[in-house]
């Protein structure tokens, strides 16, 4: 048996320990039988082995998915398509971890076991999934769920992501742009306006005032800033902080709200997929909880979970917590009520899914224009605050 340290959370109480389990799925389920949410899980002597991501790109793990079960479904055997897919795959860490799940089944393992070997990269949901469809016997069509399902919530918060790239790189432009104007431009106009020597807009001398403090101390201001920044990280990356910065990033105007449904429909995809397959509630839960992203979310459906360990209805239970949208928790009552709930959830990922994209449209059609008035406006008002005293100099020149 592995020996494992553990961090995990019983409401704002942190929890640490070390258990033995057989691999980090069963210790996963170790505390979840605890009635703890667990944040990390570390085998002894293992560095980097978290809940919190694994260095695979999304894209590689889909189309790892996508391939493998399209070999399995056409009738080769497992460690034959295991052996295509790594070689296949451009994602070196991927590529590697697919030659040792591949050296673990050839030993007797199970797909499912092998893959728990690995949890930085396969969560509790792949795991789950595989497990089934060897289960059952249908691991390809276990495998192509899975990928589809993979594929719909990385896309889903691949579209956030990608609303915000055009405003930052017009923002990270026109940053660069008054940079070089208030360091280089200006200089050469503070020296003509001090051999005229008049007397200054107010807006001018702001402006000279802010070149000749950015000169002197920008650069020291530049590494201060990037020390805090490297500081807060570190801080931030501590499970309560991850909680209040998940929590700040659902209470921003706009982006917020994207970040809710994104989250939430990812968790009902993962909700439909186990439930379809035969999973109980409960079980599901303790699957589909631990792998959603958002710490803030995390943190509230674990609250849900053990309301549903203690016999409340889910729906009741998320309604209680006051945290998620009166929508999703009627059509759970729906599905409650018809024994339907895979639907329910179905029809909550597709609805959610659908907002995503049009507040993702609507938040690109607002905020573009808005970031390019907003440099616009900035660059306008070096400018007046370079050429109001210009006019001024011509205006003397001229009346001599």
């Amino acid at each position: 048996m592995k020996r494992f340290k553990y961090e995990a959370k019983k409401g704002k109480e942190l929890i640490k320990g070390i258990l033995s389990a057989d691999s980090q799925a069963a210790a996963l389920d170790k505390i979840n039988e605890m009635g703890l949410l667990p944040v990390q899980v570390l085998e002894e002597g293992v560095r980097g082995a978290n809940l919190f991501g694994g260095g695979v790109r999304n894209r590689s793990l889909t189309i790892f998915y996508q391939q493998l079960g399209r070999l399995v479904r056409s009738g080769i055997p497992l460690l034959a398509a295991l052996t295509v897919t790594a070689e296949q795959t451009e994602d070196r860490k991927l590529q590697s971890i697919s030659e040792t799940v591949k050296e673990e089944v050839r030993h007797g393992k199970s797909f499912a076991a092998a893959l728990a070997e690995h949890t930085p990269v396969f969560d509790s949901f792949a795991i789950a999934m595989v497990e089934l469809g060897e289960n059952t016997g249908h691991l390809d069509e276990a495998l192509t769920r899975l990928a589809d399902c993979h594929e719909r919530r990385s896309s889903v918060l691949q579209k956030v992501r990608n609303a915000l790239i055009y405003p930052t790189l017009v923002a990270s432009l026109g940053l660069l742009a008054v940079i070089f104007l208030l360091t280089y431009v200006v200089p050469q106009f503070s020296k003509l306006f001090e051999e005229f020597g008049q007397d200054l807009p107010w807006l001018t001398q702001v402006l000279l005032g802010t070149s000749n403090w950015i000169q002197h101390y920008g650069l020291i201001t530049l590494l201060t800033l990037g020390v805090f920044a490297i500081v807060f990280h570190k801080r931030s990356q501590g499970p309560v902080q991850k909680v209040r910065m998940a929590r700040w990033k659902m209470g921003l105007p706009l982006i917020g709200k994207m970040v809710f449904m994104a989250q939430f429909a990812a968790f009902a995809r993962s909700m439909e997929m186990l439930l379809k397959g035969g999973v109980p509630l409960l079980r599901a839960l303790k699957i589909a909880v631990p792998a959603v992203s958002n710490a803030a979310m995390k943190e509230d459906l674990s609250v849900a979970m053990r309301r549903v360990e203690q016999g409340s209805a889910l729906s009741g239970a998320l309604k209680n917590s006051g945290k998620f949208q009166l929508f999703a928790v009627h059509l759970l009552l729906i599905g409650e009520e018809t024994g339907r709930l895979e639907e329910s959830f179905h029809d909550i990922a597709d609805w959610y899914d659908q907002r995503v994209d049009e507040s993702t449209r609507l938040m690109t059609q607002l905020v573009e224009p808005i970031t390019l008035l907003g440099v616009g406006l900035f660059l306008g008002l070096i400018a007046m605050a370079i050429l109001l005293p210009v006019f001024s100099i011509d205006a003397i020149v001229f009346n001599q």
